[in-house]
């Protein structure tokens, strides 16, 4: 027997009539009729008896039937999985990203991707940089998001936004009614930096020797996040990335201008050797809008 001849007359139990079958199939009445009555042919059973117009199945029939519902029910199961992944409204995404854009970009783009596409499942891992590249390299992830991403051959890098360092202090410190922070305007208060030696903290140490002004900081971290909890808790000012300065938690605080300034790059990434999946570029899109939404810091 062949699927289509089962598919007509699973149409024809469920419907009564060859007519209503065809209907449904997308397909002429005597095509139906032709299927079924093959079918009886095949097998050497009677599988229908007339009355009244209708098609009444045999007990015969009603066994086969039974046995061919869940068949059927799973073939719907597959052709409605195969229009969720043609729509990308059904499947999974897998995303590392670096601390301080996991914290904060990545979060509010993965709140709006899933406001549209509630049934895509998304695996968020967060790693440091060295981390996030073994992460795309082992096909652990699709897409990797980070800060200041380095080219690497086997890596397709994007640069999706410019950003620049801000300056994260309470709405109670001195400084909150500067417009603008500046390593001169710093002098006597406590700063939260990034770590030294790392890139970010090397931008940093850069911006105050142009400026000539002793980088004098209280505090180091390496996470943006970390920093930004410690202004909160009036412990100094932070210096960080715009990106971090964004996350939910900190809305509460004060951001400011940091000059001179300190440009930092957000970069998507992904494997050289596998294209973006439907899903993958319908995030990277929404990413790329959140991303240049709040592009100041002020």
């Amino acid at each position: 027997m062949k699927l289509r001849q089962l598919e007509a007359f699973h149409a024809v139990v469920r419907n009564g009539t060859t007519a209503a079958a065809a209907h449904e199939l997308g397909v002429s009445q005597p095509n139906v009729s032709n299927l079924v009555r093959h079918m009886e042919d095949q097998i050497g059973i009677e599988l229908f008896a007339r009355r009244g117009g209708r098609l009444v199945p045999t007990a015969e029939a009603e066994r086969i039937y039974q046995d061919l519902e869940p068949v059927f029910s799973m073939l719907k199961g597959v052709e409605q999985r195969i229009s969720d992944l043609r729509d990308s409204s059904a499947g999974s995404l897998r995303i590392v990203a670096t601390p301080s854009m996991a914290s904060s970009i990545v979060g509010h783009s993965l709140k709006r991707f899933l406001d549209r596409w509630p049934n895509v499942r998304i695996t968020l891992d967060i790693r440091r940089m060295e981390n996030l590249i073994e992460k795309i390299q082992t096909r652990q992830a699709e897409i990797g998001i980070a800060l200041s991403f380095e080219e690497h051959p086997s890596i397709h890098t994007e640069a999706i936004h410019e950003g620049k360092f801000v300056a994260v202090l309470t709405k109670s410190h001195p400084l909150a009614r500067e417009e603008v922070i500046t390593p001169r305007t710093l002098r006597g208060h406590r700063i939260i930096s990034m770590e030294r030696g790392t890139p970010l903290g090397l931008k940093i140490a850069r911006a105050f020797k142009t400026s000539q002004e002793e980088y004098d900081w209280s505090v180091e971290t390496r996470y943006g996040y970390t920093a930004c909890s410690m202004a909160g808790m009036g412990i100094g000012v932070a210096l960080v990335d715009e990106y971090i300065a964004r996350a939910t938690e900190f809305a509460h605080l004060e951001k400011r201008p940091f000059k001179p300034a300190v440009p930092v790059v957000a970069y998507m990434v992904y494997s050289r050797e596998t294209p973006l999946s439907r899903i993958a570029q319908n995030y990277s899109r929404i990413l790329r809008d959140v991303i240049v939404e709040d592009p100041g810091a002020a």
